[in-house]
């Protein structure tokens, strides 16, 4: 059986505005990626006290959340809650790192390979999973979109 799916762009589009002392700035950045075959958006719950992985990357095969690491053209993670932080755990091969994402705010990766030398040593991989943790009592939502050509 032959695919019936044709490859299509996916487009992405922020919207800034920023306003300090009256004075109003606005930008539009569009960023379009051609010979998408794969898009996938979910709402995710995350449960208090429990890391949870919501996709894995380097498995040549795909899976249940699991994408080929060189297909990764576009990932957002957005935590929907108002109120409390949630923690991201970007994973490699090599290192780790954890960032911070507050309240209603998001976090962007437009490839899969991050390099830095302010790791012990070099992030110098191809990340391999991302886990979402929360504070000790707190379940959050969390939505992604990740898109793979």
């Amino acid at each position: 059986m032959s695919t019936t799916l044709t490859p299509t762009t996916f487009r992405v589009t922020i919207s800034e505005e920023q306003i300090v002392k009256n004075n109003i700035i606005q930008n539009d950045s569009v960023y379009s990626i051609s010979n998408v075959t794969n898009v996938d958006r979910r709402i995710v719950t995350i449960p208090s006290n429990t890391p949870t992985t919501i996709f894995n990357l380097g498995n040549p095969d795909p899976g249940p959340g699991t994408f080929s690491s060189s297909s990764l053209k576009y990932a957002r993670i957005t935590n929907l809650d108002d109120t409390w932080n949630i923690y991201l755990t970007v994973s490699g091969s090599v290192a780790r790192f954890t960032q911070e994402l507050r309240p209603k705010s998001s976090a962007f990766f437009v490839s899969s390979n991050i390099t830095s030398s302010a790791f012990n040593g070099t992030f110098g991989d191809d990340i391999t999973s991302i886990k979402i943790s929360t504070q000790s009592g707190i379940n959050v939502d969390v939505e992604y979109t990740i898109v793979n050509t």
